[in-house]
């Protein structure tokens, strides 16, 4: 029996031999869902319609104890009847923690498999792995695993008063918690204290871990933080980060990133430390 906090889903590369197989359809990068409902799963029965349009079939793991695959669609797929598309971005929101996360798997497993199918060294085809999520070149000997791209999300803290910033990309009033890459031989702290000092000018302390989520635009690991502010005087960088603010917990942006995801979690955890101080 797993223990709870791996209950729901439950990654893994080999199916395990339940009588039932839950399966996730995939289109391109958007999910197929049934019209009127929300569900990203759906079961063998349900998804027998769709076997004509399946291109590849790859196991993610289990879901709630059953064994689960995501399928990969052809593009007429998304004409079938009683099925609607759901974007990625759009299961964010509306769905559980445990259903993003198989979501964004389901996705970046397949977007893996497609993207590696040749050898970046030899150039020869690779091959799935027996035994592990990993594609093998046999002529270099060498494993292929899925991309993960580490990255943190920082909430910047002045009292009662936090640090967001709205990006070049963004619409006008649209703000977020800073972000960036960790680079290569950096520590996440590191990162941090880089990623802010150049998007913002503002110098952290008292580094606080919150939380991590899988981020699938493309294949990001967010690692989530607040911190404290040494330096409050800021001076965007205007490359990655059009304006940046200190922002009062009373007077927030009007908008914000949804609960759903670390950033909007990191301001919620922000308000809940000011009110509970």
């Amino acid at each position: 029996m797993l223990p709870p906090a791996l209950e729901g889903f439950f990654p893994a590369n080999a199916r395990t031999g339940t009588e039932n197989l839950c399966v996730i359809p995939v289109v391109g990068r958007d999910i197929l869902v049934a019209r009127g409902s929300s569900d990203l799963v759906i079961d063998r029965e349900q998804a027998d319609v769709m076997k004509f349009f399946c291109e590849q079939r790859l196991v993610v793991g289990q879901w709630n104890g059953v064994d689960c695959e995501v399928w990969d669609l052809s593009p007429e797929s998304r004409s079938m009847e009683g099925f609607s598309v759901m974007e990625l971005r759009s299961v964010l929101l509306s769905s559980s923690d445990e259903q993003f996360s198989l979501a964004s798997r389901a996705v970046q497993m397949l977007e893996w498999q497609k993207n590696h199918r040749f050898c970046g060294g030899c150039g020869g085809s690779t091959e799935s792995a027996a035994d592990d999520h990993a594609l093998r070149c046999i002529s270099c000997d060498i494993s292929l695993y899925p991309r993960i791209s580490p990255c943190i999300i920082v909430v910047v803290r002045d009292g009662e008063r936090c640090l967001l910033g709205r990006s070049v990309n963004w619409p006008e009033g649209r703000f977020s918690a800073l972000a960036g890459f960790v680079e290569a031989g950096e520590s996440a702290e590191q990162a941090l204290h880089r990623e802010v000092f150049e998007e913002s000018g503002v110098q952290v302390e008292n580094i606080r871990y919150v939380g991590s989520q899988a981020w699938p635009f493309p294949g990001q690991l967010m690692l989530g933080f607040i911190a404290d502010a040494v330096t409050t005087d800021i001076n965007v960088d205007e490359v990655e980060i059009a304006e940046a603010h200190w922002w009062h917990y009373k007077e927030l942006p009007a908008i914000l990133p949804p609960l759903t995801s670390m950033s909007g979690r990191l301001i919620a955890r922000f308000v809940e430390e000011v009110n509970g101080a």
